[in-house]
Order: C-alpha cells, then sequence, then structure tokens
C-alpha cells in the first residue's frame, strides 16, 4: 500500500513539474519576438503607422491618368502578409495600397526606407484586435485616398477589418466599395465547428504550435486540406504562415478575436458600404462556406460571388477572378 501511495505522489510530483515546464515554455514562445524570414526585395514606398506596415507598390508601368481614378486599399488575413496582394495587383491600373497586420513582420529587405507619416495617431483599440486594424484602416483611408474610387479587399480576417472599418467610421465606408474575399463575416463559423478544437486547449497550445511549424520542412507544412488547389504562389504563401508574427501573443489574440466577431458583429455592417461584394470558394478548409452564404443572405446589401476551383485563397487559386472585378 506504502508503495503504490508513494508511486502516486511521483506521478503527481512528475505531473505537475511538466505543467510547469510546459506553462514557462509556452508563455516564453508566446511572448518572444521572432527573426523575420530574409526579406524580399520590393519597389514602392513603405510608411509605419504604429505597428502596421503599410505598402504602395510602383505603379510607373501603368497609364497615370488610370491609376488616379481607382485605390485598391487591401488587408490581408490571419498569418498573412502584405505579399498576398502584390502579384494580383501588379498589372491592375490602379494605386494599391496594402496593411500589415498589426505586429506582423516587414516581409520585405532593410535596403528599402520605412517612412514614419505626420498623421500617425494612438490606436485606442487593444493590440491584435479587429477594431485596432480596422481603427489604422481609417486612418489610411483619411490620409491616403480622396475622392477617386477606393475599393476596400479584405481577404479572411481581413474582410472583418473592412467591415469594422465600416461600422467605426460610416460616414467614411459610404464613399468606399467592399470586397470580402472568404471573409470573416458576422454570424458566420470556422469550417467543421473548429471553435470548439480550439476552446480551451487549442488557444492554449498555439504558440508551441507555430514554434514546431517553424523548424518542420516545408513540405509536411503544405499537407492540408487547403492544398487541393495548389500552385507555386500559394506554396509560397501556406509556407510562410508560421513566420508572419513578430509575437505568438498576438496571433493568439487575433484568432480569439474572430471568433468574438463571428458572435457578435451584426448583418447590418455590410450596410455601411457603397457596394459590398462577397466572394465564397468553391470549397473552404478555414472557414464555413455555409456560414458565409447564410450570413451574406442576411443583408439585402450583399452581392455574392461563387467562384469555380477555388479554396480559401481565391486570390492566388483563381486571380484572373478578382481581377475580372475592376475590369
Amino acid at each position: 500500500m506504502t508503495d503504490a501511495i508513494n508511486l502516486m505522489v511521483k506521478i503527481v510530483v512528475y505531473a505537475g513539474i511538466a505543467a510547469v515546464l510546459t506553462h514557462a515554455l509556452r508563455t516564453y514562445l508566446a511572448r518572444k519576438i521572432w527573426r523575420a524570414q530574409p526579406g524580399e526585395v520590393f519597389n514602392g514606398d513603405l510608411f509605419q503607422v504604429g505597428e502596421h506596415l503599410i505598402c504602395c507598390p510602383d505603379r510607373s508601368h501603368l497609364p497615370e491618368d488610370a491609376i488616379n481614378q481607382t485605390t485598391i486599399v487591401c488587408f490581408p488575413g490571419f498569418l498573412e502578409d502584405i505579399r498576398y496582394f502584390i502579384a494580383l495587383y501588379r498589372d491592375v491600373p490602379a494605386r494599391i495600397i496594402i496593411l500589415n497586420n498589426g505586429n506582423y513582420q516587414n516581409p520585405f529587405t532593410d535596403d528599402t526606407a520605412v517612412t514614419k507619416p505626420a498623421w500617425v495617431a494612438s490606436n485606442p483599440y487593444p493590440l491584435g484586435t479587429i477594431a485596432h486594424d480596422a481603427y489604422c484602416l481609417n486612418l489610411v483611408l483619411e490620409n491616403m485616398t480622396s475622392k477617386e474610387r477606393v475599393v476596400l479587399h479584405g481577404h479572411s480576417r481581413g474582410g472583418s477589418v473592412v467591415l469594422e472599418a465600416g461600422h467605426q467610421k460610416p460616414d467614411r465606408a459610404s464613399n468606399t466599395e467592399a470586397l470580402l474575399e472568404a471573409a470573416v463575416v458576422p454570424q458566420g463559423r470556422l469550417v467543421n465547428k473548429g471553435e470548439s478544437l480550439l476552446q480551451p486547449v487549442g488557444f492554449y497550445l498555439m504558440p508551441l504550435i507555430l514554434s514546431l511549424l517553424r523548424i518542420l520542412p516545408e513540405s509536411m507544412r503544405l499537407k492540408s486540406p487547403m492544398m487541393w488547389v495548389t500552385n507555386a504562389a500559394k506554396n509560397k504563401h501556406v509556407a510562410a504562415i508560421p513566420f508572419t508574427p513578430k509575437q505568438y501573443a498576438t496571433a493568439q489574440i487575433n484568432l480569439a478575436d474572430i471568433l468574438r466577431f463571428h458572435s457578435e458583429a451584426s448583418c447590418d455592417y455590410y450596410a455601411n458600404f457603397k457596394g459590398t461584394t462577397l466572394f465564397v470558394g468553391e470549397r473552404d478548409s478555414v472557414l464555413s462556406r455555409s456560414g458565409m452564404l447564410e450570413s451574406a443572405k442576411q443583408s439585402s446589401a450583399v452581392d455574392v460571388i461563387e467562384t469555380q476551383g477555388t479554396d480559401h485563397f481565391i486570390s492566388l487559386e483563381r486571380p484572373d477572378i478578382i481581377r475580372a472585378f475592376f475590369s
């Protein structure tokens, strides 16, 4: 009997030590400021607005008159960065402004100067939240756009940022168009009831999971149901996912706020814009496709475009579909 008690005590003690060490490691990995991957060459202008990097790709190869008529302002999704949109809009005759997620890495080489505009303002919302990023988006709209046609293109979580920006500043949004691509939308949800898988264990383990993904071979990072549609551009983008945040604590806040937005945001958000178009993939391995469609049906302000041969990354899988929106 005594031996059994001693064994149980040892098990409890060792389990406690393992739990403490795991928690300490998880906390360290969440707070650590990670090193960025080697940067890519960028031709254009970069701006630092609070915790956000803003990029304006060079448009000198396009007719100036056409560029001045339309501005496309883009916001990427969760664990994505600015580069998601650059190839998509390279030859579209419009001015392009792309915002990075707050507290995410600069994906470009250090030889491109980064300017801090005079109009930068203190952001009142917590870093990592949709509201924080939407506030920065509205600063950009106020200070970097005028009376031209303005289209806000948000992919995935970026869609919720666009909608929240319209909610924060409906008067300004009324002069813009919203292009929502495979988006986080009001009353939407993750695919396959992913919320139940995340809470609470998935959120807690996220820093450990992302850290592990950093060291796995790229081929293993690309083994995902979302890769049924694939090409070189998408492979490159998906492989870089664990490297995009500066801190994994920010990624945790990002994801928790996606779930909050899904449950709390109203479908009235859609009506704040001059026009709202939702692009939905043939299937979606990240967000619930049916959830997006059900959400859009609740508002007469939304035009839905269902695409073929696409999953969650429509701009990478079928860029022609998105470009046709501007033709």
